[in-house]
């Protein structure tokens, strides 16, 4: 399954602080706390009023943090859960937050510690062994992978999301027929799993087997306009050789996404290799150069063609660029 731009919090960390009592305000101070506020999201306003008229409350605090991490503010999140976990530690769901905030700043320690935490205080929480199940997957140590996913069926035994996973291990453990198994009853119990549909094309591509296409389609019903499927058919039917259907797919991408530097360079591909098309190829293999000019196989490409075509000049000068 793509992790990232940090926003500034500097805006608002004035507003999570509490107002002293008895203080004056000047209308200047005033002033700027209102054209602060005023660039603020709604959203935001809301829970920082809310954090506001109730600056004891765990809750409030925790909403904030799972805004914060939407928004990916990781030290607003940070700090919103500080003072969350100061002021209760008996909530499963408050280190479900803590360790999602962990995982995205790379404490991935942090983040299995903050989950194991969780299932102390709630043993049937599947979303904590299953991010747990994520965690081991990670680092290859499929066998506690496997341990957490069974877990979780054990507690619910239609979890889309655990039979996708135990499907991605045994993927990675180079069990194709029970990646794809497991991968098709993902799909049984959600039929809108993009991702799942996704898989079940990429294991069955690699196979060679004409059903990928079927599960890349199922896929595109999922998300109509998605340039990764549009590019997952063509790569495979360019890998059976069926150029027509490999050219008409990435002419679909390429409306979506004229730029897509990759299935320009395989259409230079399929025009160099498959059609002999060598005015065609040069291009494609040119628009994807304009789009990375740093594309070595594009240079590559390219200078083959110039080459074929007895342009010896321009094919050293692209050889060179290699």
């Amino acid at each position: 399954m793509n992790f990232k731009t940090l926003f500034s919090i500097s805006l608002f960390v004035g507003l999570i602080l509490f107002s002293s009592c008895g203080n004056e305000t000047t209308s200047t101070e005033t002033k700027t706390a209102d054209s602060v506020k005023s660039v603020l999201p709604e959203a935001l306003l809301k829970l920082n009023a809310e954090v506001e008229k109730d600056p004891t409350n765990a809750d409030v605090f925790h909403k904030r943090a799972q805004y914060h991490l939407q928004q990916r503010n990781f030290d607003a999140g940070f700090e919103d859960m500080r003072r969350v976990i100061a002021n209760d530690r008996t909530k499963a769901p408050y280190f479900i937050t803590l360790s999602d905030l962990y995982f995205v700043t790379n404490q991935t320690g942090n983040s299995k510690a903050a989950l194991e935490k969780c299932l102390t205080l709630d043993d049937k929480n599947v979303d904590a062994m299953l991010k747990l199940a994520e965690l081991y997957f990670y680092v290859k140590k499929h066998d506690d992978c496997f341990k957490y996913i069974n877990m979780a069926l054990k507690i619910d035994k239609y979890n889309s999301k655990a039979y996708f996973m135990k499907g991605m291990n045994y993927k990675e453990i180079k069990d194709t027929a029970k990646a794809i198994s497991s991968m098709q009853t993902a799909v049984e119990q959600d039929q809108s799993f993009y991702n799942a549909y996704m898989q079940l094309g990429i294991l069955n591509a690699a196979q060679k087997n004409p059903i990928a296409v079927e599960y890349y389609k199922n896929a595109l019903r999922v998300q109509p306009k998605s340039t990764e499927i549009w590019y997952a058919i063509g790569k495979y039917y360019q890998d059976v050789e069926n150029w027509e259907k490999a050219v008409e797919a990435y002419n679909v991408l390429l409306k979506i996404d004229p730029k897509n530097k990759n299935a320009n360079y395989n259409m230079g591909g399929i025009h160099l290799v498959g059609k002999k098309d060598y005015k065609a190829a040069l291009k494609y293999f040119t628009a994807a150069l304009s789009s990375d000019p740093a594309y070595v196989d594009a240079y590559y490409g390219r200078g083959v063609c110039y080459q074929t075509m007895g342009d010896k000049k321009n094919a050293v000068i692209d050889f060179n660029a290699c």
